[in-house]
C-alpha cells in the first residue's frame, strides 16, 4: 500500500544552514579536513574518505562551521553544461572537518526528517533537474540561489515511514548496484579480450601453426618468419601535425573548415559533436596539415596522448591542430592495419617509451618515425583485418548490449529513488 505524505518546503527540514570555508594553507598543529566538491561520489551520495584536502581555520570559524555526522553537504557553486550545480552528499567522517566555500552545510532537523532520507530527496531534485530553476549563471560558473532552492516544496512521510522506505530503497539499490558491477566487470573483460586480439593479430598473426623467428627485439619477441620489421617512416609518406591558428580559439567559427583537435580523436572513432571550424583562408594557410582520406590521426600531447583513429572522409575538407599528428600510409601498409598497430599493446608501449617534454607529455615526429612495426604483405594485412574485425564486431556488439543494460539499470535506480521520496513507492 502507499503511505500518507505531506508537502513541506525544504527550509523547514533543516535546523541550520551555513556556507563552508576555505581557510588558509595548513599549518603544523592546525590541519583540518576540508571537503570539496571534487570529493563527491555523486551516485553514492557519499564523499571520499581518503586523500582529502587539509586546511587551517580560525578557532571561531571552525567551531561555528564544523561538520557533524549526518549533515548534508550541498554543492552551491560549480556545475557545467552536462552536470548542473546542486549535487549532494551526506557527511560521514570520524574526524573534524569543514566543507569548502563552494559548498553549503545543511543540518537536518531530526525530529522531522532522517538525514539519509533528505539526502535522497535533494539528490532526486538534482537528477530530475528540479533544482535548475534556482540556478543563477552570470559567468562560466553556476551558482545555486540557496534561499530559492530551499523554498522548493517536497513530499514528506512520517519519520517511521522514512526509515521503512530507506530500508526498502537501499536493499533495492544494493541489488541494482551489484548487477551493474557485474556488467561493468564484463565490459572490462571484453575490452581486455579485444586488446589481446588486436595485439595478437598485428604482431603474431592469427595462424598459430605458422613458422616463427626471433625478432631480436626484446619487447617484441617472436613473429612470423616471413614478416618484415619496418620503422613507421618507411611505411608513411607524411608524418606531421598542424599549428594553432593565428588568434587561437578566438578565430574558431560555427561553420567553415572543420579543425580536428585531440579531444575529437578517440580509439573508437572521431567524436565530432564539439568540432570547431576555421575559415577557408586559415585552412589554406595551413595547407601542410590538410587531412586526406586514409590518414591515421594520432594525439601527440596532453592527457590523451596515444589515442588514434583514421580519417574516413567525414568532411569534404578538414585540418588538424598542433596536438594531432597526421600519419599518411604509403602503399606498403593499409590504413586500418597501421591504426590497429598503434592502438595495440606494442604500439602504445612505444608511445609511452618515447614521451618527452619535461613536465608536459609529448611525442616528437622523429620518435614517431622511429617506431618499429612488424609487417606482412598487403594481401595478408587485409586477410588479418577481415578476420580481426569479424571477431571485434562480435565483442563490440556484446559490449554495446551490456552498456545498454547498465543504462537501463541506472535509469531504474534513479526512478526508484524518485518514487521513494515522492510517495509513489508501494510498501507492503
Amino acid at each position: 500500500m502507499r503511505y500518507s505524505i505531506s508537502e513541506i518546503r525544504l527550509k523547514y527540514l533543516f535546523e541550520a544552514r551555513m556556507s563552508g570555508a576555505w581557510g588558509e594553507e595548513p599549518e603544523e598543529g592546525n590541519s583540518i579536513v576540508c571537503i570539496r566538491a571534487a570529493d563527491f561520489i555523486t551516485e553514492k551520495l557519499q564523499h571520499k574518505k581518503i586523500d582529502l584536502t587539509k586546511r587551517s581555520f580560525k578557532k571561531e570559524e571552525f567551531e561555528k562551521k564544523q561538520l557533524r555526522k549526518g549533515d548534508v553537504i550541498l554543492e552551491k557553486s560549480g556545475g557545467g553544461e552536462n552536470q548542473p550545480v546542486g549535487r549532494v552528499v551526506m557527511f560521514d567522517l570520524d574526524e573534524p572537518a569543514l566543507c569548502s566555500n563552494f559548498l553549503e552545510l545543511l543540518r537536518p532537523n531530526i525530529r522531522k526528517v532522517e538525514s539519509k532520507f533528505v539526502t535522497y530527496v535533494l539528490y532526486s531534485l538534482w537528477i530530475n533537474r528540479v533544482n535548475t530553476r534556482a540556478i543563477k549563471q552570470t559567468t562560466g560558473i553556476q551558482n545555486l540561489d540557496i534561499t530559492e532552492y530551499l523554498d522548493t516544496k517536497v513530499s514528506l512521510p512520517s519519520i517511521d515511514k522514512q526509515f521503512e522506505i530507506l530500508k526498502r530503497l537501499e536493499k533495492e539499490i544494493v541489488h541494482i548496484d551489484n548487477l551493474i558491477g557485474s556488467k561493468e566487470k564484463l565490459l572490462s573483460i571484453l575490452s581486455e579480450k579485444k586488446q589481446t586480439l588486436i595485439t595478437q593479430a598485428v604482431t603474431k598473426g592469427l595462424n598459430p601453426k605458422i613458422k616463427i623467428r626471433d625478432s631480436k627485439i626484446d619487447w617484441l619477441g617472436y613473429l612470423p618468419q616471413h614478416w618484415q620489421i619496418k620503422r613507421i617512416k618507411h611505411v608513411a609518406s607524411k608524418i606531421g601535425s598542424g599549428v594553432t591558428p593565428k588568434g587561437g580559439a578566438e578565430v574558431y567559427q560555427q561553420e567553415g573548415i572543420p579543425l580536428v583537435r585531440s579531444q575529437n580523436v578517440h580509439f573508437d572513432g572521431l567524436r565530432l559533436d564539439d568540432i570547431v571550424h576555421i575559415d577557408f583562408e586559415t585552412h589554406e594557410s595551413m595547407s601542410n596539415s590538410k587531412v586526406e582520406i586514409g590518414d591515421v590521426l594520432l594525439n601527440i600531447t596532453g592527457a590523451s596522448i596515444g589515442r588514434c583513429y583514421y580519417y574516413e572522409g567525414q568532411y569534404e575538407e578538414a585540418n588538424v591542430n598542433q596536438h594531432v599528428c597526421i600519419i599518411r600510409p604509403n602503399d606498403k601498409i593499409l590504413t586500418k592495419y597501421l591504426y590497429y598497430f598503434l592502438m595495440s599493446d606494442f604500439g602504445q608501449m612505444q608511445i609511452s617509451m618515447c614521451q618527452v617534454g619535461g613536465g608536459r607529455e609529448g611525442l616528437t615526429f622523429e620518435s614517431i618515425k622511429a617506431f618499429i612495426i612488424p609487417l606482412p604483405e598487403i594481401n595478408e594485412q587485409q586477410a588479418l583485418l577481415d578476420s580481426l574485425e569479424t571477431s571485434i564486431g562480435h565483442l563490440n556488439n556484446l559490449a554495446k548490449s551490456t552498456k545498454r543494460s547498465i543504462e537501463l539499470l541506472t535509469e531504474r535506480k534513479l526512478a526508484l529513488i524518485t518514487e521513494s521520496v515522492t510517495g509513489q513507492l508501494k510498501i507492503d
